[in-house]
């Protein structure tokens, strides 16, 4: 067990170093992000990201944003210059997509894991799998205007 622990731990280690490597090709001023809620403070926190905004208020997934809180994060998308709204690959982009549209700007929806894991084959079937796809994503949606 503490031989799996440790071994763990390692990947979790090297993890962290290779997030932090792929985010420090990001510069400062791309490193914004709106999602579908708010699932990403502790990964702003960690590596330097601002959160903008979220398009469902609250933490919870249940809620539903007003038109105006969809027109008002449209405007902050506009004015923060955000090349990329981030949406939970589990759940409908719908109101993503609509916010990007209410922006009136180029403004991509990448599709992140941040609800589950996927099935064995899919796109994250492990934790170190779904922060690997993620950070990609994320570096991707952001890195080119």
């Amino acid at each position: 067990m503490r031989a799996n622990t440790g071994r763990y731990l390692s990947e979790l280690g090297e993890l962290e170093r290779w997030m932090a490597e792929r985010f420090a090709a990001l510069p400062a001023e791309r490193r914004k992000l709106v999602t579908n809620h708010h699932v990403f403070g502790y990964l702003a926190r960690r590596f330097g990201f601002e959160v903008i905004g979220a398009i469902i208020p609250g933490g919870t997934t249940l809620a539903s944003p007003s038109a105006a809180d969809l027109a008002d994060l449209a405007e902050t998308v506009r004015g923060a210059g955000v090349p990329a709204i981030f949406a939970d690959s589990a759940q409908s982009d719908r109101l993503a997509r609509v916010l990007a549209e209410q922006a009136g700007v180029r403004v991509r929806v990448v599709a992140l894991y941040t609800e589950s894991l996927t099935e064995p084959g899919g796109g994250a079937p492990t934790y170190l799998d779904l922060m690997r796809a993620d950070t990609d994503a994320i570096v991707n949606g952001l890195g080119s205007p």
